[in-house]
């Protein structure tokens, strides 16, 4: 029944998306997140729909001649993935050690930046952005209910709640701290009273979700990204009494558990063996890079390059150094940073924290501009929740490896196109109003 209605659903959506492409990128978004491991066709049920979506968009977009603007993808943002994609696609070819799947993940990356391509281009207003923000928020809204009812049957930690796309606890919890700031902003701009309960109870939600993963980095990549929402936005009261709302409606889903795993971050004495995993792998990422500076190892090679480092730490016993360095499932470097240092070199992790430096810079302008009062709060409230969840989620990705997360990208993508927007906006404004005092000035002459 549920694949007759999949069909039914994706026939309706043929001509919708042909007269309007950029639909078309809405359903595309919020399938990816409801099941996020399709979003670059892996999966055998329904993968379909993404691949009729996906052309549908690229023959509305011929249709009305959408690509003869693809001068605007000429962006910072954009040349930064393609840098990246290079770095890797280079690193791959280049790889001293054998990937696993190397060249089949630059070309699903690749699609990926395909995405944020067309995103440049049929992005056009502010209104478009809310739009596909609220498309997004609502999935995952509702992803967060499934994973109450996931929890309750028996998924602890929400494993595989994101699919294949982020499907460890970490990576689950990151996602969420991406997208509640934006849930914070769409609040602060709310014009009625049921838009501000609507998005407080999104932001519940999420908090109670990214809680219920019992990630620690997940926590502190949600207190970054809160703090970071109330500093971008100047707004750190009035943030800081929804905080407590939002403790309030999480504190249900902090067991017990909960509070002993986040515990075992006090101190040296209180890391327990997965914490002290993360750092002895993360020793070892360095290791590479400092052999391999430039193009690194191979991409996704780590677990096969770090295993001669294992005679460099002396300090480890017997057992926990055979359980780090194991010939079976090699365990990756859960860390993004040091997974592009350790695989791709400065040539492959320079594009990338170009990137993550970009949306906290743009969070910067933001907060800069709302001093100044620009006339563009709104506009700018949001960039500043975009912002904050890029700052949250830059946090979270010490504990994870992200590359391939495409969502990351695409919101980077919205923060570039409404950052230029509200300059393009201020600018107009500054020069109507510079026009005005010479015509004031000029008429006052003439009196």
């Amino acid at each position: 029944m549920r694949e007759i209605l999949l069909l039914v659903l994706t026939l309706i959506s043929v001509p919708l998306i042909l007269r309007r492409p950029l639909l078309g990128m809405f359903i595309y978004l919020a399938a990816n997140v409801i099941r996020p491991e399709m979003l670059f066709w892996g999966g055998s049920g329904g993968s379909y729909v993404f691949k009729v979506v996906y052309i549908l968009i690229l023959v509305g977009m011929f249709q009305h001649n959408d690509f003869s603007k693809i001068g605007l993808t000429a962006r910072k943002e954009f040349l930064l993935m393609v840098w990246l994609m290079g770095a890797i696609l280079l690193s791959v070819v280049m790889a001293q050690y054998q990937s696993f799947r190397g060249y089949y993940y630059v070309f699903e990356l690749l699609k990926g930046f395909g995405i944020c391509a067309l995103l440049f281009i049929l992005i056009r207003s502010f209104e478009e952005i809310k739009s596909a923000q609220n498309v997004l928020l609502g999935c995952f809204a509702f992803l967060a209910v499934w994973g109450f009812d996931q929890q309750l049957r028996g998924n602890e930690r929400l494993e595989g709640l994101g699919g294949g796309a982020w499907g460890d606890s970490n990576g689950v919890a990151a996602i969420f701290i991406l997208f509640l700031p934006v849930a914070l902003a769409r609040m602060f701009t709310s014009k009625t009273r049921k838009q501000f309960l609507i998005s407080l109870g999104i932001a519940a939600l999420m908090v109670a979700l990214i809680v219920c993963t019992k990630s620690r980095a997940g926590l502190l990549g949600l207190v970054t990204s809160l703090a970071m929402f109330g500093f971008y936005s100047r707004r750190a009261v009035k943030v800081a009494q929804v905080v407590i709302v939002l403790m309030i409606a999480a504190l249900p889903f902090a067991t017990q558990q909960y509070l002993e795993r986040m515990e075992t971050m006090q101190g040296s004495g209180g890391i327990e063996s997965s914490a002290r995993d993360r750092i002895t792998l993360w020793k070892a990422g360095l290791m590479v890079f400092a052999d391999n500076p430039l193009i690194g190892t191979g991409f996704l090679t780590f677990p096969e390059a770090k295993m001669k480092y294992s005679d460099r730490f002396p300090d480890l016993d017997d057992e926990f150094r055979d359980f780090i360095f194991r010939t079976e499932n090699k365990k990756v470097v859960h860390n993004t940073y040091i997974q592009l240092l350790s695989d791709c070199g400065l040539l492959g992790a320079l594009p990338f924290s170009l990137l993550i430096l970009g949306g906290f810079m743009k969070g910067m302008q933001a907060r800069r501009m709302l001093k100044s009062d620009t006339g563009k709060s709104t506009e700018l409230l949001w960039l500043c929740g975009i912002c904050a969840g890029v700052t949250g989620y830059a946090v979270c990705i010490f504990s994870i490896d992200a590359v391939l997360d495409i969502l990351l990208y695409v919101q980077l993508v919205f923060a570039s196109i409404l950052y230029k927007t509200i300059r393009e906006g201020a600018t107009q404004t500054e020069e109507t109003a510079i026009s005005a005092s010479k015509i004031v000035a000029i008429e006052g002459y003439a009196s």
